[in-house]
């Protein structure tokens, strides 16, 4: 009877072991699982932030680029536009010029005529004709000039007096002051065998020799 009993307590003892050992099995098995998910779940959250730094880098990126692309253009647009600008104060200026000449010659073509007609009133009752000339200096002397007609190639032998007009630059200049090869444009008018200038104006000065 008594080795009975020790049986029966020796098998209860190993049913205890082997429920122990069981028990410590399902619970590692436990821990296993749950790092498992727990190691899917870190990776899932560093996969996923991964992807929101690059889409974010490259919206940053694509905006960049945009402001980088804005900002040439409206370079290129203020460049086009100064351009414009430029243009237009050029054209406005040459049409100043323009009627600015119109205005001188108008002015001249006036005073030839009225000069004219005061010349011809004292001349045997005869109005004296004015002619033009345009010519190159060949050379200045006393209150005379010689010229070589750019038309006929013929030289020319001008007069001047007190009445006569010298002008360069839209301003009066004395004989004396025109160098050997200015153009000039010459309004005279016959006084006997002379051809007096009534108006003279430099259209080019010569260029001074180095």
């Amino acid at each position: 009877m008594r080795k009975l009993m020790m049986a029966v307590t020796a098998v209860a003892g190993l049913a205890l072991v082997s429920g122990c050992k069981q028990n410590n099995v399902e619970s590692e098995r436990r821990d296993v699982a749950e790092a498992q998910q727990e190691a899917q779940r870190e990776t899932a959250e560093a996969t996923q932030s991964a992807r929101e730094e690059t889409a974010s880098a490259q919206q940053n990126a694509q905006e960049d680029i945009a402001s980088a692309q804005r900002n040439a253009q409206e370079d290129i647009a203020s460049a086009q536009q100064d351009v414009r600008e430029e243009e237009k104060d050029l054209a406005e200026a040459q049409r100043g010029q323009q009627e600015e000449l119109a205005e001188n010659q108008r002015e001249q073509q006036e005073e030839l005529r009225e000069d004219s007609a005061q010349g011809g009133s004292g001349t045997a009752g005869a109005a004296a004709a004015a002619t033009s000339v345009n010519g190159r200096v060949l050379s200045t002397g006393g209150d005379s000039l010689t010229v070589v007609d750019t038309t006929s190639n013929k030289q020319l032998k001008l007069k001047t007096n007190d009445q006569t007009r010298i002008m360069q630059n839209n301003a009066p200049v004395k004989l004396d002051d025109l160098t050997e090869g200015s153009q000039v444009r010459a309004s005279y008018v016959m006084e006997g065998k002379d051809m007096v200038v009534r108006e003279l104006t430099v259209t080019q000065p010569a260029q001074k020799k180095q």
